[in-house]
């Protein structure tokens, strides 16, 4: 794995995994490597913006973590081969699957283990989750970030696709907390019922996202700036820009046969969207969830999906 230490460094140091958002420059190589994953699913508790503790669920990298507060964070190049074990300490059966890559598979019972292996996709931007239990798996927080590089180590987000100087991923999920509380008595609770009141980027929330370099999108004036956008939430995110417009340039891995400038962009329920912004002026401009409660904490403005950028 390439790991969060290794991954810091900035892209002037050849690789780093936008852990200034979970990205990576990947040096050219000539044939296919091999990854070897643990993921723990555990429960835990995590502090809102509020100071609230709330009963989540993740998937814990044992070897490293993803961006931001994100417990894992998956990182490979196309055509690697990629070994997943994953051991459950939840109360229920879980499984491991990656939406448009694994569809389904064998589920693991409390307190076994399994493993997953798997050809990684072509480049672009995915996530794993639990499919055993629907959407309450994601809404639960079982889900972790997934990207892959292209295999001739371009700055790019497919080979040939479009250049970026810079690189970051941004994970929206949300949670309720009725749900979540539910589950850690052991009540039921159904999904029809969700109403979120927690949202986050990379696990945290504003103004935790203002301080922490994985969420912090800093850039300069000149330079084309990727932005993967990953929704592993249960709600549709319209992320916002403020001060610049952005070209679409992928939706779960197709490429965006009409680009257009635009400020907002309508990332869906389990979609990947790869964005370039191209960096016109400096300052400091927000960007956001277009869907107002997403940027409060239990109604609590500011807080939540709001994400600062900062162009010198």
């Amino acid at each position: 794995m390439r790991r969060r230490d290794f991954l810091k460094a900035g892209l002037s140091g050849a690789t780093a995994f936008g852990l200034s958002g979970l990205t990576v420059l990947t040096p050219r190589r000539a044939v296919a490597g091999t990854v070897d994953v643990d993921l723990v699913a555990e429960g835990t508790f995590k502090t809102m913006a509020d100071g609230i503790s709330i009963f989540t669920w993740q998937f814990n990298d044992l070897n490293g973590s993803g961006p931001g507060a994100l417990s894992s964070g998956l990182l490979v190049t196309e055509g690697d081969t990629v070994n997943v074990t994953l051991t459950n300490n939840l109360d229920r059966m879980i499984n491991f699957v990656i939406p448009g890559v694994i569809a389904s598979s064998p589920s693991v019972a409390p307190g076994g283990s399994r493993r997953y292996s798997f050809t990684a996709p072509p480049a672009g931007s995915y996530f794993y989750t639990d499919a055993a239990n629907g959407e309450l798996g994601r809404a639960m927080g079982l889900a972790g970030p997934l990207v892959v590089m292209p295999a001739d180590g371009s700055r790019s987000l497919y080979g040939g696709g479009p250049a970026f100087d810079r690189q970051y991923t941004l994970v929206m999920s949300e949670l309720d907390d009725r749900l979540n509380n539910a589950i850690y008595t052991g009540q039921s609770y159904s999904m029809d019922a969700y109403e979120p009141n927690y949202f986050f980027a990379n696990g945290l929330s504003y103004p935790d996202t203002s301080t922490d370099a994985d969420t912090v999108v800093a850039m300069d004036v000149g330079e084309n700036v990727a932005i993967r956008f990953i929704n592993a939430g249960a709600i549709i995110y319209p992320m916002h820009f403020h001060g610049y417009h952005v070209k679409v340039a992928t939706r779960n891995g197709m490429p965006e046969t009409a680009v257009i400038d635009k400020d907002t962009v309508m990332v869906d329920v389990g979609e990947c969207v790869e964005v370039v912004l191209p960096v016109a002026q400096a300052g400091i401009f927000p960007l956001h969830t277009h869907y107002v409660p997403g940027v409060t904490a239990s109604g609590s403005y500011p807080n939540g999906g709001l994400i600062l950028m900062q162009a010198s």
